[in-house]
């Protein structure tokens, strides 16, 4: 007989690791599928230090805590890449390359995915310089110059992460004020101050790269539209992230941007289907309210699971 699994929870970050253990609680059938490495956004970051019970550890070490917990719970997890979903039925059907898995429920947790530079040949430079992650490539750049692009919280971090090694890290934001979290953003500055390692390069967009790997980096000074030219060995992209929502049913509702929308339940307009994280329509998308996402999530796939059943054995 075919399986049919209570629920099926797509993606491996924060949200959908605690939509997992809260499912094996409560005894649901599950299935965790997830391509790549487990944590999502937050293996890459550097520093994570407003996560409760911990004052400060590295996004990796986090992440790392997470996937063994939810190890423990005896999950099953799926490598696989999921390629479309057919979820506008009773039983939902997860397609990858090479199964189709079906469920009463299903729980969107795919996160989102990194904004590219927008510059030419940015495919060519990327590993040759070219950079999504600081905390990936930081070592490869020790006493050379480097630039990074980005405003919010995670163009700073890594500006300050980098200037532990590198001889100079050039902060590229295309406004002339920053996005990121007051306290981040004074803290920027004290570096500035004290050490000089790091250089503002405000009201700047990107223009182009130079060089075999990358050797020079050319920008526009947006109030005047002329070139300035940066001799660096690597570029930090960190410019935010955007849904990515293509191998999700066209029938689940997003909003303008892309983001699936849900109400309060984690509930989308689909039966059945939720969405949680940072894929979702949420004022703040931050590791505290992912896992949040995912244990509403769960409890609410179980009451929907519970009456589904209920209504298939009244028949």
């Amino acid at each position: 007989m075919e399986k049919i699994y209570d629920l099926i929870i797509l993606g491996g970050g924060p949200a959908s690791m605690s939509a997992g253990i809260y499912a094996m609680q409560t005894k649901l059938d599950t299935l965790l599928i997830e391509k790549d490495e487990f944590g999502g956004q937050i293996a890459t970051t550097s520093s994570v230090s407003n996560y409760l019970g911990f004052q400060k550890l590295s996004g990796k070490e986090l992440s790392q805590k997470m996937h063994e917990h939810l190890k423990s719970t005896g999950i099953e997890i799926a490598h696989e890449e999921v390629t479309k979903t057919i979820l506008n039925q009773t039983i939902k059907e997860v397609f990858t390359h090479n199964n189709v898995y079906k469920a009463y429920s299903v729980i969107i947790g795919i996160g989102t995915q990194i904004r590219r530079l927008g510059v030419d040949n940015e495919s060519k430079y990327l590993g040759h310089g070219l950079s999504y992650s600081s905390l990936n490539d930081r070592d490869k750049f020790e006493n050379k110059n480097v630039a990074v692009v980005g405003g919010g919280n995670s163009a700073i971090e890594d500006a300050i992460y980098l200037s532990e090694k590198a001889s100079m890290v050039y902060l590229i934001h295309r406004r002339n004020e920053f996005r990121a979290d007051p306290k981040l953003v004074d803290e920027l500055h004290n570096i500035i101050e004290k050490e000089h390692k790091i250089e503002l390069c405000l009201e700047c967009k990107p223009k182009s790269i130079e060089g075999e790997n990358v050797e020079k980096f050319n920008l526009t000074f947006i109030p005047t539209n002329e070139t300035k030219t940066l001799e660096v060995s690597g570029i930090f992209v960190a410019i935010g992230r955007g849904a990515n929502t293509d191998i999700i049913d066209e029938n689940v509702l997003r909003d303008e941007s892309g983001y699936i929308v849900t109400n309060e339940k984690m509930e989308t307009n689909v039966g059945g289907v939720y969405a949680v994280g940072d894929i979702r329509n949420t004022p703040l998308r931050q590791i505290v309210t992912a896992t949040s996402d995912g244990a509403i999530a769960s409890i609410t796939a179980l009451n929907y699971v519970k009456n589904i059943k209920k209504m298939e054995n009244e028949r």
